[in-house]
């Protein structure tokens, strides 16, 4: 008797382009697309394999043949909820696909911020010729709070520019063009050493304003802050205080405690403030990359081998 043919369902905005590069990718699989939960209800029943962006309840109760679960991001916060669900189902991620983006928005976020870029396109609108010097990202500080594959692309782009990186992560193990590296509990020790503050941390329980108004506190007046991480990352309101009161002298913010972002928040009018919306990690060739990701998994998933990128759900990561 013929072994059963893999069933791979898709729940996705952009299920069908996911399925076209499927198709195209020859992949031998049975491959169904869910449009909604309902669909997703009855397709999920006998499928082995889930590629997606969030996890239903529907999952839960009618995946019982799952055994692999593919994020099509490098955040896995939806699927976190149903952990104790999930626990003996293989999780992986997209991580990695970002860092180039993330590593590009960083820099110009640091550079437009230290340049007061947005203060440069008010006298253009306003048809305002002021010249003032300019100071250079060399010599500068950074701190990058997380030094995973998003983290390192920024190390790298900071220390091509000549700026000095110290960096923080859970363990504090050393890592390529860091010159020293925090343990995570030694956060309060790195602050008041950067210039610029980079988050790249993941959106965890532990990590929940981890930037409340005590950190804002401790960095140095003057400093500016890039979050990439996670709204829960960073407490908002202390961080709008420390806007105006000064002791910052400026922040980009890619990602917020609410998104989107509500009219009614001060951050949008703030001269000191670059925000957008959530789209440091979003490239053009995005599904190209997560497919790259679920295809080399789907083979090591087919002769049974250690599946790359696999989340520890007990970490959130």
């Amino acid at each position: 008797m013929p072994p059963e043919r893999l069933k791979i369902v898709v729940f996705h905005p952009r299920a069908e382009a996911y399925k076209s590069l499927l198709t195209r990718a020859a992949v031998d699989a049975e491959i169904v697309v869910a449009k909604d939960e309902a669909a997703l209800a009855s397709s999920i029943e006998g499928a082995q394999v889930l590629l997606t962006l969030t996890c239903p309840p529907v999952v839960i109760e009618h995946g019982g043949a799952l055994r692999w679960i593919q994020a099509a991001s490098a955040g896995i916060d939806p699927l976190l909820a149903r952990r104790e669900a999930l626990r003996d189902i293989a999780v992986t991620n997209a991580r990695g696909i970002h860092a180039d983006h993330i590593g590009d928005y960083a820099m110009a976020a640091m550079l437009m911020l230290l340049w007061d870029m947005p203060g440069l396109l008010r006298h253009q609108a306003e048809r305002v010729w002021h010249r003032e010097p300019k100071p250079a990202l060399a010599g500068r500080t950074l701190g990058v709070a997380g030094l995973g594959a998003l983290g390192q692309g920024i190390v790298r782009r900071a220390r091509a520019s000549g700026m000095e990186v110290i960096g923080l992560s859970r363990g504090g193990a050393p890592v390529e063009g860091v010159s020293q590296v925090y343990r995570r509990d030694e956060l309060e020790e790195m602050l008041p050493r950067c210039d610029f503050l980079a988050l790249v941390v993941p959106g965890t329980p532990e990590t929940e304003r981890m930037i409340d108004a005590r950190a804002l506190g401790l960095m140095k007046p003057g400093a500016f802050l890039v979050n990439l991480a996670r709204g829960s990352v960073v407490d908002e309101a202390a961080l709008v205080a420390a806007l105006e009161g000064g002791r910052l002298a400026g922040a980009a913010l890619d990602v917020f405690e609410t998104e989107p972002l509500p009219a009614a928040s001060p951050l949008w009018a703030m001269p000191n403030v670059i925000v957008t919306p959530h789209v440091a990690g979003m490239s053009d060739d995005y599904d190209e990359r997560v497919l790259q990701i679920f295809l080399d998994n789907l083979a090591r998933f087919r002769r049974g081998e250690a599946l790359r990128n696999r989340v520890d759900l007990s970490r959130g990561y």
